[in-house]
């Protein structure tokens, strides 16, 4: 009598069940806040120049070398390094400030290109504060990270936040900047300042990073994305691979399984073992039908 060979399933442990469900709930809360933040960035966009700032944090790459190194030669953001920024209230960064801290910010520059200052001295410069706004694409670099070098608050209690009352003066820090007309080797005086206010902050540098800014790089080129699209692409075809193995092999699996199956009850039947009582009903069987044979015979 042939018989199927049944797969038994090996239940999951109960170990690996919360494992699965701790991860699952992790990736899933993961993306749910992601998702939040993009839909708030994009949503905002257009009150900060553009640029999407997710939870007040906003990514950045520097373009130039305004801020690659300070007075004593040492390493800051080189170009291609990523700055993250977060949306602090002028308040704390005046504060900040005020306390000796160095802050570097980036800013939206809505105005006038940068005019030559000897320092930057409200007192004797009062026209750092009286800019003319212009269009945004009469500008190579609109959006600008500087160290702050002077913040002016508007005491009127008529001009509120967000109306001008925060005044900031900022400068790049680099004297071999080739901005500045520097060869690389011989620093100059930094004189170029920029001015604006609270409207047009973007945050305030909380990492700058080279490495990643590389990973930004490469994922923004044209490697990056075929790598990104490729390693998906190579899993799906690794896994649909081992699928079609695993239902080639089954099938012979089951065979022989079945075969043994069948071999395992011939032999059982062929072993069978008779009892005594058995043994004597047979043979008196037999010699019963032996008579009948005789008498027939005569």
């Amino acid at each position: 009598m042939n018989e199927e060979a049944k797969k038994v399933k090996k239940p999951k442990s109960k170990t690996r069940k919360i494992i699965e469900w701790v991860l699952t709930g992790i990736f899933g809360v993961f993306f749910i806040i992601l998702g939040i933040g993009q839909i708030d960035g994009m949503v905002h966009q257009k009150d900060h120049y553009g640029q999407m700032l997710k939870y007040g944090y906003g990514t950045f790459v520097v373009k130039t070398d305004s801020m690659e190194k300070d007075v004593d030669n040492k390493k800051v953001y080189g170009i291609g390094s990523a700055l993250i920024t977060h949306l602090d209230s002028p308040e704390k960064i005046y504060q900040e400030f005020n306390a000796g801290k160095v802050v570097d910010v980036t800013f939206y520059n809505a105005y006038s290109a940068s005019t030559a200052y000897t320092e930057p001295d409200h007192e004797k410069n009062p026209e750092l504060t009286v800019r003319t706004p212009i269009a945004a694409v009469s500008n190579t670099y609109p959006i600008i990270t500087h160290r702050v070098r002077e913040i002016h608050v508007n005491e009127d209690p008529n001009v509120k936040k967000g109306q001008g009352k925060y005044t900031f003066i900022v400068s790049g820090i680099n004297p071999y900047s080739t901005n500045l007309g520097s060869d690389g080797e011989h620093p100059v005086t930094i004189n170029q300042y920029q001015v604006f206010t609270e409207k047009e902050l973007l945050g305030r540098v909380v990492v700058g990073s080279a490495f990643l800014g590389g990973v930004f790089g490469f994922v923004s080129s044209i490697w990056g994305l075929l790598v990104l699209l490729l390693i998906p692409a190579f899993y799906l075809v690794i896994t649909s691979v081992i699928d079609v193995f695993k239902a080639y092999k089954e099938p012979e699996e089951e065979t022989a399984a079945s075969s043994n199956n069948e071999e395992s009850s011939s032999g059982s039947k062929g072993s069978i073992e008779l009892s005594e009582a058995d043994k004597k009903r047979l043979k008196e069987e037999l010699l019963q039908e032996m008579l009948d044979k005789k008498k027939g015979g005569n």
